[in-house]
């Protein structure tokens, strides 16, 4: 069976390069361990523009879009078996490459999760080529490679991690959980003070809301010093806690600004949405 996957660039893990990888792939070669650039060739069905506009209700038109002209990242890492154990870590970036710090890649090896990210799909992209990049990478891998439907995340930096928040209710279906790093919307207006609000940014469907109520797992991740610390905290309190989420946590990783952290706060993280602990 061939996969939907096309394969750019040569495999590499931890810096050491392979040999070029062919124009077409099978699924059994996708399964070698390794960063690949690759592209999909189709888009998931679940998702076209009016199914995007009802999960969503973002007031704007979807943009022209083709998933065979986007790029993204795969890591399989070396000790990855195909008998469905593994699950898959979605990221969201705020820039042009999908890329995650070094220490992060044996923290997901250790979770046994799949990475992949999408290039192109940082803040000056439209919002909802962002979910659809997020949604089709999910669909894809997982016609490829066998994966544990319970374990795929989302996460996202900044900009990313208020899209990895919106798909992981929007789309509790997809996702099992969501880890939005120094960004977070929610879906209803959220107490700042005093007559001050962090206005509403999308309306999900309610049924999709009660699914992530009541299944998903949420890890909001700011810095001390984070100009998002506020929103962040608020949202936790006054958004996802006040509204009836059954999991969710909140962590403020000591001294850090608006950052990435380390691999040690993505271990606790991943912990949490695994072992049920809020």
């Amino acid at each position: 069976m061939k996969s939907h996957l096309l394969l750019l660039l040569g495999l590499s893990w931890g810096g050491a390069a392979l040999a070029a990888a062919p124009a077409q792939s099978s699924v059994a070669a996708t399964n070698h361990p390794g960063r690949r650039d690759i592209q999909f060739g189709r888009s998931s069905p679940l998702f076209t523009p009016v199914e995007l506009f009802q999960r969503f209700r973002i007031n704007s038109s979807a943009p022209a879009y083709n998933v065979a002209l986007e790029k993204f990242r795969l890591t399989v890492p070396p000790s990855y078996v195909s008998n469905g154990s593994w699950g898959l870590f979605v990221w969201v970036s705020p820039g042009d490459r999908p890329t995650v710090p070094e220490d992060w890649q044996q923290v997901l090896e250790q979770h046994r999760l799949l990475f992949v990210g999408a290039y192109n799909s940082g803040n000056p992209r439209h919002l909802l080529d962002r979910f659809r990049l997020a949604l089709d990478a999910t669909f894809n891998v997982q016609q490829a490679m066998k994966i544990d439907r319970r374990r795929i995340y989302v996460s996202g930096f900044s900009g990313g991690g208020r899209v990895a928040s919106m798909l992981g209710v929007a789309c509790p279906d997809i996702f099992a959980g969501a880890i939005p790093i120094c960004g977070v919307d929610f879906y209803m207006p959220v107490p700042a003070g005093p007559g001050q609000f962090f206005p509403a940014s999308y309306v999900p469907q309610p049924h999709q809301v009660h699914l992530a109520k009541t299944n998903s797992h949420f890890v909001l991740i700011t810095g001390e010093t984070d100009g998002n610390r506020l929103n962040t905290d608020c949202v936790y309190r006054e958004g996802f806690r006040k509204n009836g989420f059954a999991h969710v946590n909140y962590m403020e990783v000591p001294g850090m600004g608006h950052a990435i952290p380390a691999g040690t706060w993505l271990d606790k993280a991943l912990r949490s949405m695994e072992g049920g602990t809020d």
